[in-house]
């Protein structure tokens, strides 16, 4: 019989992805952060953590950042996991009330509803020709 030794990572506290603004990128995304999830010993998370990320993924989708590339960050601190997730808008997200029969304008409400705390910072990213643009970090929290 043989044995072979897996040395296992230590555990991944912060995992930073950069996710091509592609079609196929978003379920992706989600199945990876997902497996962070599991790694993290958040599974207990996953539901509502999976609805929020894809929330604000779907938003990053519509600004990506000159190069194409959605930067995400998954952070496993103490009490609670943070998502954060970059986009190339300067315009800061609003809760509102969608019309009945509006297709969009939902998902904040649910990160406002089911995070423990969320946020926004203000961000630059730089168009590879020494301009910079304006954009953010969306971010959310949930606790352990």
């Amino acid at each position: 019989m043989t044995t072979v030794n897996i040395d296992l990572p230590e555990k991944p506290g912060v995992k930073e992805w950069r996710w091509a603004a592609t079609e196929g990128c978003a379920p992706l995304s989600r199945k990876v952060f997902r497996k962070w999830l599991f790694m993290v010993n958040a599974t207990h998370l996953e539901d509502d953590a999976t609805v929020l990320f894809s929330e604000l993924f779907t938003n990053a989708l519509r600004y990506p950042p000159p190069d194409r590339l959605i930067p995400t960050r998954w952070l496993d601190l103490p009490e609670v996991i943070r998502v954060e997730i970059d986009d190339a808008s300067d315009q800061y997200p609003v809760v509102s009330s969608p019309a009945l029969g509006e297709e969009s304008g939902r998902g904040l409400i649910l990160v406002h509803f089911m995070a423990s705390r969320w946020g926004v910072e203000h961000r630059r990213f730089n168009d590879g020709h020494g301009n910079y643009l304006s954009g953010k970090t969306v971010w959310f929290e949930l606790r352990k």
